[in-house]
C-alpha cells in the first residue's frame, strides 16, 4: 500500500512530464466525506498515511495531501489542462473551495534564497484604469540568472511600478542532503517540478503554503465581529471587535464611477456583484460605498472605496481568502504597488514575518 515515504513511486518529477501540485483552500469539518463527495467515493483509495489518499478518475491519478487540514495538494503526473480542468470544475461548483490567490511578494518570495531562472507578469488594468493610463498592459517574460532584476529595475519606475505584477517565478531548489529541483510556481498555487528529490519538493509546496496561510488567517482575525461583555451572553450586550482591512492604492482611481462598475460587475476575475453609491465628503472627497456579495464563496462584502483607499470589511467567521483573491487581483488589474494600512497585514502581504526587517 501506498504511503507518504513511498510516494515518489507514483510521482516521477521527469523534465519530459513534469509533476504537478495544485493547492487548494478548502472548509469542513469532515475531510473524508468531503473528499469523497467532492470525487466521487468510488475513485478514493486509502494510503497508510491517514491523511494521503489516492483519487483515481477519468482524467488520471491525484494524490490528495490533507496535511494541513485547511489546504490540501492535489498531486499529479497527468498534463496540466486535464488536471487543472477537473479541479476547475469542481472549484467553481462550490462555496466552500478555492484556489490560492498568491499576492507578487509572496512568488517573490520564493527565490529567496534561491536562484530565479524565469519571472513571468501579467498586468490587465484596461477596464479598472481606462484609455488614458500611462501602462494598462504590460506583460512579459524573462529569461537568465538575473531574470529577476528587470522586474527591480521596472519597480523602480513610477511609470511602471504599479504595471508589474509577478504572475509566475521558475526557480531552481537545491540541498546538499535532499537533491536538486526546478520549481515553477504560479499565483493560483500550481507547482510544476522537475529534479530528484519529491521530499524537497513536498518541503518547498509547505514553504509556500505556510506563508499564505499565515496572512490569510491573520486577515480572518480582523474581521468584523461582535463579542459579548465578561458574565453577559451577546444579547444582554456587547463590544465591537475586528477592523476593516484597509488598502492603500500607489495611484488615484482616474474614474470612481467606471473603477466601481467594472469591479462590481459579477464578472471574472473579481466575481462581485453589487450596486454602488457614490457620495462626496468635505475631507474624503468622493466615496463609493457598496454592500457586495462575492459569487465564488456566497458571503457578503461591506466597501468603501476612494480615489486612493479601500476599506474592507469582512465579517467575522467569513473566509480570508476573499480578500486574498481580492488583493491579488487589484495587483493584476490595477495597482500592483498597492499597500495594507495595518503593518501586520502588510508583513504579511509581502511575505514577511511582523516587524521582520528583511
Amino acid at each position: 500500500m501506498i504511503s507518504r515515504a513511498t510516494l515518489d513511486e507514483q510521482l516521477r518529477l521527469a523534465p519530459t512530464s513534469p509533476t504537478k501540485t495544485f493547492v487548494l483552500d478548502v472548509h469542513t469539518d469532515d475531510p473524508d466525506a468531503y473528499l469523497a463527495d467532492l470525487v466521487g467515493g468510488d475513485n478514493v483509495e486509502a494510503t497508510r498515511d491517514a491523511s494521503l489518499f489516492g483519487v483515481h478518475v477519468d482524467e488520471g491519478d491525484f494524490w490528495v495531501d490533507q496535511l494541513d487540514d485547511r489546504f490540501w495538494s492535489f498531486h499529479t503526473d497527468m498534463p496540466t489542462s486535464d488536471a487543472r480542468r477537473f479541479l476547475h470544475a469542481r472549484v467553481e461548483d462550490r462555496r466552500d473551495l478555492d484556489w490560492m490567490w498568491l499576492p507578487s511578494e509572496h512568488l517573490r518570495r520564493v527565490s529567496a534564497p534561491n536562484t530565479a531562472r524565469r519571472v513571468r507578469t501579467e498586468f490587465q488594468g484596461d477596464q479598472l484604469l481606462g484609455p488614458d493610463a500611462v501602462t494598462s498592459r504590460l506583460r512579459l517574460q524573462a529569461t537568465g540568472a538575473e531574470a529577476s532584476r528587470l522586474l527591480d529595475y521596472l519597480s523602480s519606475s513610477p511609470d511602471y511600478r504599479s504595471a508589474v505584477s509577478l504572475d509566475g517565478i521558475q526557480v531552481d531548489v537545491g540541498d546538499a542532503d535532499l537533491g536538486r529541483l526546478t520549481e515553477a510556481v504560479n499565483r493560483l498555487g500550481t507547482f510544476a517540478v522537475t529534479g530528484n528529490s519529491l521530499e524537497l519538493h513536498l518541503q518547498f509546496v509547505r514553504s509556500v503554503v505556510l506563508r499564505y496561510g499565515t496572512f490569510v488567517r491573520s486577515l480572518e482575525q480582523k474581521a468584523i465581529g461582535w463579542a459579548a461583555l465578561e458574565g453577559e451572553s451577546v444579547e444582554g450586550g456587547g463590544t465591537l471587535t475586528g477592523q476593516p482591512v484597509v488598502v492603500k492604492f500607489s495611484r488615484p482611481i482616474p474614474d470612481l464611477h467606471r473603477f466601481t462598475q467594472e469591479l462590481f460587475a459579477a464578472r471574472h476575475p473579481f466575481r462581485l456583484w453589487g450596486w454602488p453609491t457614490i457620495e462626496n465628503d468635505e475631507d474624503l472627497g468622493a466615496i463609493a460605498r457598496v454592500d457586495a456579495v462575492d459569487l465564488h464563496v456566497g458571503q457578503r462584502l461591506r466597501m468603501d472605496i476612494g480615489t486612493t483607499w479601500m476599506r474592507i470589511y469582512l465579517e467575522q467567521g467569513s473566509c480570508g481568502n476573499t480578500v486574498a483573491r481580492l488583493v491579488s487581483n487589484l495587483q493584476h488589474r490595477f495597482d500592483s504597488a498597492l499597500a495594507l494600512v495595518d503593518s501586520e497585514l502588510q508583513d504579511g502581504l509581502l511575505a514577511q514575518q511582523h516587524n521582520a526587517s528583511t
